[in-house]
């Protein structure tokens, strides 16, 4: 439906104002240390499909909260930037026959134009690109800090490895259990390879006791301690071939030990540590190499699945009783072990920050003198990927001197793993504009710890994770005060469409850009935020869409209306305490609910100023353009969110609303409502609601419920 008022015209003129005032600004160096509020979501990679409303979802969300943080008397600090390295980027680009830098700048400029466009208050003038030298330098120098600490070694190892992205994934870059690379979907298998790794596994058990304070979801909580996996238990030597068992007091049943297909004992036997037998050594599918010492007891008579494989294989089962504790604790040597391994960082591709290491015949591995970065990727025309880093053929790039003792040397010719990129992001959106330094000190120790970090479920055990390791590091280095970047985070839920999430490659991306252009920004916005629940997510529909025009259409007629000479306190103050609530709680779909119901109540100059204040982080524009039109100063989003007080609230009932028994929705209403005024307002907010003349008869129950009977 038309709205009754120019929807694009006043969008265009609000987004102008706000930039050209800097609304969206904040001075970090004035600002109270207490007053800031650093609102944070996950930087985009930016694909060649652009923005889809799935993203849109998810930053609106965010966007609300930041605005309603604002209300609230906070300077919030909402930054906003590029994570446009990596295997994803560079492989599009191989695909369609482009150069990933000059692909990466246009699906930039494409992002950029796109996030603009879908009215959040982003900071522009922090952004950062982390493909551009002037951030990449940093990312090499926090690893060449971490080297100087011994934090980052090389080193041949048994390592996970693409045979289509011809790369090394990290463990954590793989899906299925580790069988199938998570970007391309083959395939992996394992190479022995001399790589570079962050030792992750150094602050395993601070990674594990700080988790206890964080204001995270527990479902992330549950996946990074999985992801760790720390077990305490015994190490055995049965020979020589050592296994770790968190349940020593099973030795005597043991009658076979288990290993990975490959292992270079499998087929042979060992001696039982204390009958002297000879026990088989056995191939099977449930023993992870990476976990323990990739060897694990069998013990058929304590364990299922053991029992099951026995069962198979025709191995026997012993019934020899359990060690009693004490005896147990002599066994063997204590051990902690630790699913988790040091995080695998360099690739052989191209599109990528080069490793910041020199290789020396005399010295070894020498670091980039800090004065020498960045070590700028050098433009090369053929990048396709043979197994080798493409770096490793510009020769005139890889030749270099030592910085130590000035004799020849070599570049090191892999690329650092994007996810280290955005192991530290949150520490530069406030220091952008300092170039001879990542951080800023004293506007670090301002700024952060990030206060809302809006992320997805798929990042917990990765990029949540290297983020916290990241800073720990750089703690223990003096580099930065805090040991934790992101104590709350808030999981945003994923739009989906026919069931799987929104790709390219299933053709069922839906582009924001049709919707904005038809129907305006903040429509989309609320039309999002109103189908699914923030944190869940759910089906892509359209269908709300109407509901909020008309909702829209409903809030301009109360403003442009004559003032009533009386205010409707008991509605307001309910619906300030129920959408403050909601806003907290990123429950956006309710607060938007609690609006519709209110809006008809709207009467007096105050019932005016407090909707359009409740309804400006969700609808920015509109809620601007009727602050101008209530005659106030500009800008809303600069006014005072409203408070309730408990009196009036107490005088608002709730109601369920039913239809032949079955619930529909909820309406709030005073009090002192008739059942005639609870009707109307049911059938004008609730669409299951059927008209008057269909309805046999009409149950209210006073602070319960209205049932409409129409069979």
């Amino acid at each position: 439906m038309a709205q009754p008022y120019p929807v694009h015209v006043i969008e265009a003129r609000w987004r102008d104002r706000w930039e050209r005032s800097g609304l969206n600004r904040i001075d970090l160096d004035t600002v109270d240390s207490d007053r800031v509020f650093y609102n944070l979501v996950e930087f985009p990679y930016p694909s060649a499909e652009g923005l889809h409303v799935g993203h849109v979802f998810r930053y609106v969300g965010v966007d609300a909260f930041g605005r309603y943080q604002r209300m609230c008397g906070r300077a919030v600090f909402q930054p906003i930037g590029f994570d446009s390295f990596g295997i994803h980027a560079e492989n599009y680009a191989l695909n369609v026959g482009e150069h990933p830098r000059r692909l990466t700048e246009q699906t930039t400029a494409r992002y950029r134009e796109q996030l603009s466009s879908i009215g959040a208050a982003w900071d522009w003038s922090r952004a950062i690109d982390t493909s551009k030298p002037e951030y990449y330098r940093w990312t090499q120098w926090t690893l060449v800090q971490l080297f100087k600490a011994g934090l980052m070694y090389q080193a041949e190892a048994p390592v996970i490895w693409c045979p289509s992205c011809l790369t090394v994934l990290a463990r954590e870059q793989t899906d299925r259990d580790g069988t199938v690379c998570e970007r391309c979907g083959s395939p992996v298998t394992e190479r022995v390879m001399k790589q570079w790794f962050l030792r992750t596994t150094h602050y395993a058990d601070r990674l594990l006791s700080g988790l206890d304070d964080l204001e995270w979801p527990d479902r992330s909580k549950r996946l990074q301690r999985q992801w760790i996996g720390r077990s305490e238990g015994r190490d055995i030597d049965f020979g020589d071939l050592t296994v770790f068992t968190t349940r020593p007091d099973t030795l005597p049943a043991v009658t076979f030990i288990a290993v990975p297909a490959g292992h270079p004992a499998a087929g042979s036997t060992r001696r039982h540590p204390t009958s002297g037998a000879p026990i088989p050594v056995v191939v099977t599918d449930y023993v992870v190499e990476s976990y323990g010492t990739g060897a694990v007891m069998g013990v058929p008579a304590h364990d299922d699945r053991d029992a099951r494989f026995a069962a198979e294989h025709g191995l026997p089962v012993s019934d020899a009783p359990l060690l009693d504790p004490v005896d147990a604790a002599a066994v063997g040597r204590p051990s902690v072990r630790y699913r988790m391994h040091d995080w695998l960082i360099s690739r052989q591709r191209y599109w990528g920050p080069p490793i910041p290491i020199i290789h020396c015949e005399s010295c070894g591995a020498v670091p980039v003198p800090e004065e020498d970065l960045p070590v700028v990727l050098p433009d090369l025309d053929d990048i396709r990927p043979t197994g080798d880093s493409p770096l490793a053929e510009c020769t005139d790039w890889v030749q270099t001197t030592c910085p130590s003792c000035g004799g020849p040397a070599s570049r090191d010719s892999d690329v650092s793993d994007t996810f280290v990129d955005s192991a530290w992001y949150f520490l530069r959106y406030p220091s952008t504009e300092f170039d001879d330094v990542p951080w800023d000190n004293v506007r670090t120790d301002k700024v952060l710890p990030v206060d809302f970090y809006a992320g997805g479920s798929e990042h917990v055990q990765r990029h949540h994770l290297y983020a916290r390791f990241m800073t720990m590091a750089l703690q223990d280095l003096g580099l930065v005060s805090m040991a934790e970047p992101l104590p709350r985070i808030a999981l945003g839920g994923m739009i989906i469409l026919a069931g799987a999430k929104m790709s390219k490659s299933r053709g069922n991306v839906v582009s924001p850009d049709g919707y904005v252009a038809e129907h305006g920004i903040d429509v989309l916005r609320c039309s999002l935020l109103f189908s699914a629940p923030w944190g869940r997510g759910g089906e892509f529909s359209d269908r709300s869409i109407a509901g909020i025009e008309r909702f829209f259409a409903r809030c301009w007629r109360a403003v442009a209306e004559s003032d009533g000479p009386e205010s409707a306190v008991a509605q307001w103050d309910h619906t300030i305490s129920a959408v403050t609530r909601a806003v907290e709680r990123m429950s956006f779909n309710v607060a938007l609910a609690r609006l519709m119901e209110f809006v008809d109540h709207v009467r007096s100059a105050e019932d005016k100023s407090v909707l359009v204040r409740l309804l400006a982080p969700l609808a920015p524009h509109l809620a601007e353009e009727l602050w101008h039109q209530l005659g106030q100063p500009f800008s809303v989003h600069d006014q005072p969110w409203p408070e309730a007080s408990s009196d009036g609230a107490a005088e608002v009932q709730d109601l369920a609303v039913q239809v032949d028994g079955r619930l529909r929705g909820r309406i709030s209403l005073p009090r002192t409502a008739t059942g005639e005024d609870a009707a109307a307002l049911a059938r004008s907010n609730i669409a299951a609601v059927p008209a008057k003349d269909a309805v046999k008869r009409v149950v209210y129950v006073p602070g319960r419920v209205i049932n409409f009977v129409s069979r």
